[in-house]
């Protein structure tokens, strides 16, 4: 089987057009023509995911997040510059990763916001069926609203650590408070400062967000929204698994298929140690 027949199956079932408008999609680097030894899943294609696709013998890696690092200290359409960086061409990060690719014959795809709304096997779907978040009820495509028996915002975020692995996690509120209308604002949608009254306008009590910012979460306490942060990677990962189940029910049996995690490179402090 080749490389771009793999990428067929994820393009047929998502359509680039079930994305954002110009949103990065498709294949990074690599040969489509060549033939597929193994593939991984995962949400950011870092070095250490890389290196372990080629410890499997994988050679398509299948990412929600890019491959490479982009010029992030200026603001053309404000016109401001924060600071002075180096080319994308000539930042660390990416010649490590991309070094790695060539080096290693690996085919890297990103399928980012059509597989975010993918039914069944995307990163909403399947978070919503991992935390039992009941029947869709409203709101908007990036802020979904569902509705479920009541429970208690801690007992859910604890329920969350358990089922996702992570932990400590930040909760907005009352952990007492009984909410059964859940918004799911995932991945980096909470680092938009307004975002929860967009879930607050379509009746939720409570938002699932997956990485928030200070201002975001100043912003839910104003309009009186309950939430929990599950971290960026943490509530995409589902989705991820999601699309090595979906591989696995159309692939050969004899091509290996695995979803790896990309980790949480940091540790949580406090005073007491």
């Amino acid at each position: 089987m080749l490389t771009r027949e793999v990428a067929a199956l994820i393009e047929d079932y998502a359509p680039f057009s079930t994305g954002i408008e110009g949103d990065e999609l498709g294949l990074l680097v690599g040969e489509p023509e060549r033939e597929v030894t193994g593939v991984i899943t995962c949400w950011s294609p870092t070095a250490a995911v890389l290196e372990q696709a080629v410890s499997r013998g994988a050679n398509v890696v299948l990412s929600h997040e890019p491959l490479t690092w982009g010029i992030c200290g200026r603001d053309p359409e404000a016109g401001l510059t924060w600071y002075e960086e180096r080319h994308v061409t000539a930042k660390a990060p990416n010649q490590l990763r991309l070094r790695l690719c060539l080096d290693n014959g690996l085919s890297v795809y990103r399928y980012h916001s059509n597989w975010d709304w993918a039914p069944v096997y995307g990163q909403v779907d399947m978070l919503v069926k991992l935390l039992e978040l009941g029947t869709y009820i409203g709101g908007c495509r990036t802020c979904p609203v569902y509705e479920r028996e009541p429970i208690a915002v801690g007992e859910l975020a604890r329920r969350a650590c358990a089922l996702l692995g992570i932990g400590p996690i930040r909760v907005i509120g009352e952990p007492e408070r009984m909410v059964s209308r859940v918004a799911v604002t995932h991945g980096g949608f909470g680092q938009i400062f307004t975002v929860p009254e967009v879930a607050a306008d379509a009746g939720a009590e409570l938002a699932i967000f997956g990485e928030m910012l200070d201002y975001t979460i100043r912003y839910c306490v104003e309009v009186g929204l309950a939430g929990i942060e599950l971290g960026h990677c943490a509530s995409e990962q589902p989705g991820m698994e999601g699309m090595a189940q979906f591989l696995r029910e159309r692939l050969p049996a004899q091509i290996p298929i695995e979803c790896l995690d990309s980790g949480q490179p940091w540790t949580s402090l406090s005073a007491g140690g």
